[in-house]
């Protein structure tokens, strides 16, 4: 399709990512996000061989070395410091989330991402061939009426925005996280399903911590409760995360600042490490976890979900991120040459076709392995295999490639 048009909704990894994708394979995209800058707080993450691999084909890769810490191994240990298991990262990067979305946005150069944007509905639209004229659904808040006439007796999805004004584009990519305001407009989604933890955040001045603590990437394992720290950047920065029981009857809020004392109570008489990280805990945020079951379909009309809006997971795996990443490089691979609706549809539906397999696996894995590391248990124990290579091995934009094949002529 010449002159094909790709809305993001959601500057975060994931859209910023696809966007960036698209735009190398010259599609015209805008991103839409509702805050104004990027926030400068949030939690740290673990940039993965997979989601390396195509950051670095879109060309970021001198930027996410010069700023993430490279991570030698990850250290499975019990409350006393007991080494349980440890494994070879490959290529893993620690860095804070703000900085990666950072690279990726900049990326994008100037005049792409449009912040400030709250979008508040989509509208889907039509590859029925009838001409419906305008918007003649009705909004419901998530955006499930028809979009706008064309002209060639199909509507395309509209993109409509809390200040009252709208765009339209070919295809609209739902990319605004697990708690989408929009994604019902594609799918009835299953509810958001609790994990019963909590994971307690924050950021540390890791250059007065034992070497091991600064270069690995450690967790302690222990019967309801797990800690994990890792090197964020290449100043000395480390993250941790203090998984922890959710407390009975809190409300459900995705992200809330809480006394410091309360994580280092959590842990108080385990290895001298960990305590050695918490004491120098000063601003500790609570994100209470969820996921949702796997369900179908991803793509309508010209709507398609990608990253949290498709398939939140646990972050037991530390895939999250990664995923998101893979998604857009294996959608922007499909929608390169992209025809008219017909085929524009036929090839959102091999994007989830391509994807759904591998996100409900690693998705399934992480719930696992929150279950084995409550249970103080090896993470890969009950049958799985130790090989993680299909997890860190995996090349998206080869995928991406190898699915748009089959829409070129033999």
């Amino acid at each position: 399709m010449t002159g094909l048009r790709v809305a993001v909704v959601g500057g975060g990894i994931g859209g910023a990512t696809a966007a960036l994708a698209l735009r190398r394979h010259g599609v015209d995209v805008a991103v839409y996000e509702r805050r104004d800058t990027v926030p400068p707080v949030g939690s740290g993450l673990g940039l993965a061989g997979n989601g390396y691999r195509v950051l670095a084909d879109l060309g970021l890769g001198p930027a996410l070395d010069a700023t993430g810490a490279p991570i030698s191994a990850m250290l499975l240990l019990g409350p006393d410091g007991t080494e349980i298991a440890r494994y070879d990262t490959g290529r893993l990067l620690g860095m804070r989330r703000a900085d990666l979305v950072r690279i990726v946005l900049d990326g994008l150069g100037t005049g792409v991402v449009h912040h400030g944007r709250e979008c508040v509905a989509v509208d889907v639209g039509s590859d029925t061939g009838s001409d419906t004229g305008t918007d003649t659904g009705t909004d419901t808040g998530a955006g499930t009426g028809a979009g706008t006439d064309t002209g060639t007796g199909t509507t395309r999805p509209v993109v409509r925005f809390a200040d009252g004004s709208s765009t339209e584009a070919d295809v609209v990519v739902v990319a605004d996280g697990l708690r989408s305001r929009v994604a019902a407009a594609v799918a009835t989604r299953p509810p958001l399903r609790p994990s019963g933890m909590s994971a307690l955040r924050g950021f540390i001045d890791g250059r007065g911590l034992p070497g091991h603590l600064a270069a690995d990437q450690n967790a302690w394992l222990g019967a309801d409760r797990h800690l994990l720290s890792y090197p964020v950047d290449q100043h000395g920065t480390v993250n941790f995360a203090a998984f922890v029981p959710r407390p009975a009857g809190s409300a459900d809020e995705w992200s809330f600042r809480v006394d410091p004392e309360v994580v280092r109570g959590a842990f108080a008489g385990w290895d001298p490490d960990t305590a050695a990280i918490l004491a120098q805990a000063r601003e500790v945020y609570r994100y209470d976890l969820a996921d949702r079951d796997p369900f179908a379909p991803w793509a309508r009309a010209g709507v398609v979900l990608l990253g949290d809006a498709a398939h939140p997971m646990l972050p037991h795996m530390g895939q999250g991120a990664n995923q998101a990443i893979e998604d857009g490089a294996v959608l922007a691979a499909l929608l390169d040459e992209a025809g008219g609706p017909a085929d524009v549809a036929d090839r959102l539906a091999a994007y989830e076709a391509t994807r759904r397999p591998r996100t409900d696996r690693v998705q399934g894995q992480s719930r696992r392995n929150g279950e084995r590391f409550a249970g103080a248990r090896h993470p890969t124990s009950g049958g799985e295999n130790d090989d993680l290579s299909w997890v860190y091995g995996y090349d998206a934009p080869a995928a991406g490639r190898d699915a748009a094949a089959a829409f070129r002529p033999v």
